[in-house]
């Protein structure tokens, strides 16, 4: 398979296509998709598997066990380790976490070759930027302009730079004026997620929304 072969099934599977599963896959060698190196993350457990190609245009995968996967075979396999906790994908890149008690060797190698062997070009997700809002008064909006607030703000300034690092960011409510938010992929056990991290992304949410509001991982 061909590089212009692998961006035109990029393009059916947008369209709504099918994999054609029952195809017999190609030696790794004479495939296309494949993983060209290794990058390491902030998170010693996390390792950014990084592809030839991008593999998913907008939005991402981010799967926590085996059964979150449902369809996705590379990622069932790569769960086949039992040292593997998360599997996150996005653009051009697979990002593996492992429990603290393993190590790199042999997982590695294994991971690499399972993703080599079965990873496939995703169907974009819709990625909405979501309106902006005036947040001149944050205080005074409703809940819900409250929420997109703070959305806005997560998709203007941190998760692109957390996506550099193999890892996202959800955000899970608002309670008064403690934002609640989810770490994913790289950030989810990454010993700076609970400190730098998280103080940096209550400094630009205090910034640019009100001071009075404190970030808490959940």
């Amino acid at each position: 398979m061909k590089i212009s072969e692998v961006i035109a099934r990029r393009a059916e599977v947008k369209m709504g296509g099918k994999p054609p599963e029952d195809r017999p896959r190609k030696p790794v060698a004479q495939r296309a998709l494949k993983v060209i190196r290794t990058r390491e993350t902030p998170n010693p457990n996390a390792l950014q598997f990084v592809l030839n190609t991008q593999v998913l245009e907008k939005g991402k995968r981010s799967y926590s066990s085996k059964e979150d996967c449902k369809e996705d075979a590379m990622a069932t396999a790569v769960f086949g380790y039992e040292a593997v906790q998360n599997v996150y994908i996005m653009d051009n890149f697979v990002t593996v976490t492992k429990g603290d008690r393993f190590g790199w060797n042999p997982l590695k190698k294994q991971v690499w070759d399972k993703i080599d062997e079965l990873v496939k070009v995703y169907p974009s997700d819709e990625v909405d930027a979501g309106p902006q809002v005036d947040v001149t008064n944050f205080l005074a909006l409703p809940q819900d302009k409250k929420l997109q607030a703070i959305e806005m703000i997560l998709n203007r300034s941190i998760r692109s730079q957390l996506a550099q690092d193999g890892g996202g960011v959800d955000l899970m409510g608002l309670d008064d004026n403690e934002v609640k938010i989810h770490y994913q992929g790289a950030c989810g056990s990454c010993p700076t997620s609970t400190t730098g991290t998280l103080q940096h992304i209550e400094k630009l949410i205090k910034q640019q929304l009100d001071k009075s509001l404190v970030v808490k991982s959940v």
